[in-house]
């Protein structure tokens, strides 16, 4: 069995394993330095711990569902050796379990960085799954990460 936390980004059902997922929470107030890139909505606090919130429809270039209030959409902070990534999602739907067999393989070729790498049926709806470590390409990481830095430290020094 797989655990999977079911997420809905503008008109696609997404699938990330539970394992790749760290915490779910409602959208925080998000800091907006000057100069970031496209994807990047804003940078949240979680515990006093600098992430850089990238929104999921960008990358995707799917457009958000204009029912949901802005308000009710959820951050999905990503779980992994490197700095936290959270994405920012329309709407995390449910954690299901479903049979490893039930996920039909992706094409290789079917998304940027190979990150679809199977769908599954979910409710009658058959979502994408995702590879959380292929979401961004490295030169992206590494362009978060420096963004995580500068605002970790420009928390700090309100902090000191």
């Amino acid at each position: 069995m797989k655990t999977l936390v079911v997420i809905r980004c503008g008109e696609r059902v997404c699938a990330l394993d539970r394992a790749a997922v760290q915490e779910v929470a409602p959208v925080p107030e998000l800091a907006h330095p000057p100069s970031l890139p496209a994807s990047v909505e804003g940078l949240m606090n979680l515990g006093g711990e600098a992430i850089v919130v990238v929104d999921l429809a960008k990358l995707l270039d799917v457009s958000p569902n204009p029912d949901i209030n802005p308000v009710y959409r959820h951050v999905v902070v990503l779980a992994g050796p490197e700095a936290p990534i959270a994405l920012l999602v329309d709407r995390v739907e449910d954690v299901c379990h479903v049979a490893v067999d039930a996920v039909t393989p992706a094409d290789d070729q079917s998304s940027v960085n190979g990150c679809v790498v199977g769908h599954v049926e979910i409710g009658g709806v058959t979502a994408h799954l995702l590879d959380a470590s292929r979401i961004f390409l490295a030169a992206e990481r590494a362009r978060f990460a420096e963004i995580q830095r500068s605002e970790q430290a420009r928390m700090d020094a309100l902090d000191a």
